[in-house]
């Protein structure tokens, strides 16, 4: 007896749409009516690597965007390259020769500030580090790491680079009472160059003295200075009276010499002027450099002398002069000593010549 071998499991058909059994050469599905000639469509499985490559693709796209959006703005320096000789002094206090190099400013400030003033210094016979740092008010590792340098060792003739610090600090110099001083005239003064030195008015100086403009002072002559201070400089007077050592010699120290702006520069008057210094030496509790700003031609827009610590000073543009057109102002600066009160009153003296006198045109 001959039997018929059905078909193996693995040879059986079945309908991709509703998976029951039909015979191998049909061609409809007689259950569901579905077209048996038709290729199932192939399905493509996805893998790790295609999502790896998905990924990667996304993080290349979030990369170059944001290098393409970030602002690459490097810090700025305004180059200024003004030469700034100071005027000669007597030899033994004579001044070293210095140029102005650039004002490094940061890049993108809502307010900006000044940044360090980059100033020459020929190193002279004599100087240190220790010397150049105390006149610049900046520290010797400041020098150092500005010039490359190692060690101490400097020789005359060589230029060193001094990053001269920003402005340090204001003195609005309110106060309500004038104090007055006992002043001991000196060979070659008058009214105007007293009045200018301590920041006082020749119109009060001749009033607290009973004197005119006519009269003549004389060497040794002792006057009465009303002068504007505010309360931190006559209280260092006191506060100086028992150090021991301190310097009461009139013109102990030479001339500031003076930086900025430079002389017959034009300056804008809806920026804020910056005045800046050489250091003379670190100055005693009761020394003070005093800043005196004044209109070249007449007396309209005479401002208020500037007492400070600070080698240098920001004038705020509300303080130019009111009238349209063109001033110019000269200014110039001076230590001055206020000596304790011995019983007889305050004295106050220069404890320096005062600096040569720079002009600028407020426009």
């Amino acid at each position: 007896m001959t039997h018929n071998v059905g078909t193996s499991s693995n040879q059986l058909r079945r309908c991709p749409n509703c998976g029951s059994r039909v015979a191998q050469e049909a061609e409809t599905c007689y259950f569901c009516g579905h077209d048996l000639t038709k290729a199932p469509p192939s399905r493509r499985r996805i893998t790790w690597i295609d999502l790896a490559l998905v990924v990667a693709l996304l993080m290349l796209v979030v990369l170059w965007w944001q290098m393409g959006s970030r602002s690459t703005n490097p810090d700025q320096q305004t180059a200024v390259e003004i030469s700034t000789p100071i005027p000669g002094t007597p030899a033994e206090n004579e001044a070293p020769v210095v140029a102005v190099l650039a004002t490094a400013t940061p890049a993108s400030q809502s307010e900006p500030t000044p940044g360090p003033l980059l100033v020459i210094h020929t190193v002279q016979s004599g100087d240190t580090l220790s010397s150049i740092a105390i006149q610049y008010s900046v520290t010797v590792e400041e020098i150092q790491q500005t010039n490359g340098l190692t060690d101490s060792l400097i020789r005359a003739g060589a230029e060193l680079v001094i990053p001269v610090p920003p402005v340090v600090s204001e003195i609005t110099n309110q106060v309500e009472v004038p104090t007055v001083f006992r002043y001991t005239v000196l060979p070659g003064d008058t009214i105007v160059s007293i009045a200018v030195r301590f920041g006082a008015t020749v119109e009060g100086i001749l009033q607290a003295n009973g004197i005119t403009a006519s009269d003549f002072i004389r060497p040794d002559q002792i006057l009465r200075i009303p002068v504007e201070v505010p309360s931190t400089v006559t209280a260092s007077s006191e506060s100086a009276r028992n150090v021991p050592g301190l310097d009461t010699r009139p013109g102990s120290y030479s001339a500031p010499g003076l930086l900025e702006p430079a002389d017959g520069g034009s300056l804008p008057r809806a920026e804020e002027v910056i005045f800046r210094w050489l250091s003379v030496d670190l100055l005693a509790p009761n020394e003070w450099y005093v800043l005196r700003i004044w209109p070249v031609e007449g007396s309209v827009g005479l401002l208020p002398a500037v007492w400070t610590k600070a080698t240098s000073h920001r004038l705020q543009p509300d303080a130019a002069p009111a009238t349209s057109a063109a001033m110019q102002y000269g200014w110039q600066v001076t230590v001055v000593r206020i000596l304790p009160d011995e019983g007889e009153g305050r004295g106050i003296q220069a404890a320096s010549t005062p600096s040569d006198v720079r002009n600028f045109t407020w426009r």
